[in-house]
């Protein structure tokens, strides 16, 4: 599976949250998070001895080659005195999700998935995790998570009208 394909396949299942790769309490993260479940990787511990420059997109290259780690011009006009002109793939990435998907809503899913299309290699590289698809259960477990994703943000939903509409309404007398 190529890493444009999985962020899509992810998102079905990982609520999007920029600024961390995985957040197992809320199963939301960005999109290497999401690539990275829908590869069928786990997240552990964290590991704090990493530079801070790394760590926001620690292990990538592991799940899906050194590819990620080759230098590119970003596709955004960010300035470029506070996000550098050229970066590694993986940051790229990183930054037009946090940035751009999440934040100013300027980009969607669907073009970063297309964007990073243009880069990533033509033919697939077999990665360490590959054939995690063929385990039994597996795609039962994925829509297993994605029902539990659609209750969970039912029951949001409900919430946040419920409590909006008590602030319209104003204080009980």
């Amino acid at each position: 599976m190529k890493l444009s394909e999985a962020i899509l396949l992810g998102s079905t299942v990982v609520a999007p949250k920029a600024r961390g790769q995985y957040f197992s309490e809320s199963q939301s993260g960005c999109a290497l998070g999401m690539a990275a479940i829908a590869r069928g990787c786990e997240y552990g511990p964290k590991r704090l001895a990493i530079p801070t420059r790394d760590r926001r997109a620690v292990g990538t290259e592991e799940i899906w080659g050194d590819w990620v780690m080759r230098e590119v011009v970003r596709p955004c006009d960010c300035w470029r005195l506070r996000v550098p002109y050229e970066m590694r793939i993986k940051d790229v990435i990183a930054h037009i999700f946090d940035r751009h998907v999440v934040t100013k809503k300027n980009w969607t899913l669907e073009q970063l998935a297309a964007w990073v299309q243009t880069v990533e290699p033509a033919e697939e590289i077999v990665a360490p995790h590959e054939g995690v698809f063929d385990r039994p259960g597996f795609m039962a477990q994925i829509e297993e998570r994605q029902r539990e994703l659609q209750e969970w943000q039912t029951v949001m939903q409900a919430f946040e009208a419920k409590h909006s509409a008590k602030r319209r309404r104003g204080p009980a007398a």
